[in-house]
């Protein structure tokens, strides 16, 4: 980047030389004219002198008059008009001082540092993927520079297991579309890895929209017809079905998992709740409302890359506070959320509380769910309560 910058002040710094000079030569140019018409005119009067046409005092007075003009356009008229050609060191200097200030203020240099450490750390990563756990990453800086030194590696030799180890480094450091993006190339280049397919399958569960779910359902069909007794794969179909509200499917494939673990195995006793959770949505016990998030074509050019869907409920009869919100961070749609009574912001204020729900929708690049100018929302949608019932609201509207 400040490569690209220096060559922009060096084009800069030539272009103001060149006007420079122009500039100097056209003065240059204007006082040799204003100096030859000077000496023009003395030499007619000297020649009027001689022709007796204006006597010794008339001649001196004219001179006088003529230098008054001639010093008007040119301040010394006894000087000796010299060219003096613009100096290539100003600008050499200027270039040099901007270029600093450039590399400096971007932070190229730390870029650049990071760049030789993460190259510095390849020989430990190597380390740590054949088992030494010693040279395994300590901090969340160690782990960026062993993921830099990775991508660097990855730029000259774009092998399947090393793209799919960026996209678990990526997710351990919280970046979802850099993961996602890992995880891809992986599977382009060996579709069949089916480590690849897990982690990728986990990123898109993370993301959630109804588009990604689907992806991920898809990659775990194929593990399971690989392995059928694979409980983690087992595990992950569970929550792709609980977050598309299809809560028997999510119960078969949790029941599918607990069969395949160990109860003394960590992952037993969180699978064993979830699936709780999922046969009191499905038999109604607890209050539940799922709602398809869409966005019309109109708008959907206006979204951030980044933006946080607030989906509320309200209480037509009751407070303007709502009695359900949610928020998610979404990069596209459409996006299924299902809402319960643990989404309630006051307490005995909630889905079953209400006769009826107002359900909103809001995208917005803030942290709040106040409505502000250039957020986009979908219209109120009115809907009689009734447990387990899903609906689609589209988002449609641009805040002016």
């Amino acid at each position: 980047m400040w490569y690209a910058m220096i060559v922009v002040l060096v084009i800069f710094a030539v272009l103001l030389l060149w006007v420079a000079r122009r500039q100097q030569w056209e003065s240059f140019t204007i006082e040799q004219a204003n100096r030859e018409i000077y000496e023009s005119r003395l030499a007619e009067l000297q020649e009027d002198l001689g022709q007796g046409l204006i006597s010794e005092p008339e001649l001196k007075r004219a001179e006088q008059e003529l230098k008054k003009a001639f010093v008007t356009d040119v301040h010394d008229p006894d000087a000796a008009i010299i060219f003096k050609p613009v100096g290539f060191v100003v600008p050499a200097i200027l270039v040099v001082v901007l270029g600093l200030g450039v590399y400096l203020i971007d932070g190229s240099w730390k870029q650049q540092q990071r760049a030789d450490q993460a190259s510095e750390s390849l020989p430990r990563l190597s380390e740590w993927l054949l088992g030494d756990m010693d040279a395994a990453p300590q901090t969340r800086d160690e782990m960026w520079n062993y993921a830099l030194g990775l991508r660097q590696r990855l730029m000259d030799d774009p092998e399947a297991n090393a793209w799919s180890l960026y996209g678990r480094m990526m997710m351990q450091l919280e970046q979802l579309e850099q993961a996602i993006d890992a995880f891809d190339k992986s599977y382009r280049l060996e579709p069949e890895n089916y480590s690849n397919l897990m982690s990728y399958s986990q990123a898109l569960i993370i993301s959630g929209t109804d588009r990604e779910l689907a992806m991920a359902s898809r990659f775990l069909g194929r593990v399971l017809n690989d392995n059928p007794q694979n409980p983690e794969a087992f595990g992950l179909l569970g929550i792709v079905n609980f977050e598309r509200a299809d809560f028997p499917r999510a119960i078969a494939a949790w029941e599918m998992a607990l069969m395949l673990l160990d109860e003394s195995d960590p992952r037993y006793a969180a699978i064993q709740e979830s699936l709780q959770q999922a046969q009191e949505r499905a038999d109604g016990s607890v209050t539940t409302l799922t709602v398809t998030v869409d966005i019309s074509e109109a708008v959907r050019n206006e979204m951030a890359p980044i933006n946080n869907l607030f989906l509320f409920v309200r209480d037509p009869d009751g407070e303007s506070a709502p009695i359900a919100v949610t928020r998610q961070r979404v990069t596209d749609f459409p996006i299924t959320i299902t809402l319960t009574d643990e989404d309630a912001m006051v307490e005995n204020l909630n889905l079953s509380s209400a006769s009826s729900w107002l359900v909103q929708a809001r995208i917005t690049t803030g942290d709040t769910m106040d409505r502000r100018q250039g957020d986009m929302e979908a219209r109120p949608m009115l809907v009689e309560r009734e447990s387990g019932q899903q609906i689609r609201i589209v988002i449609t509207e641009l805040i002016q």
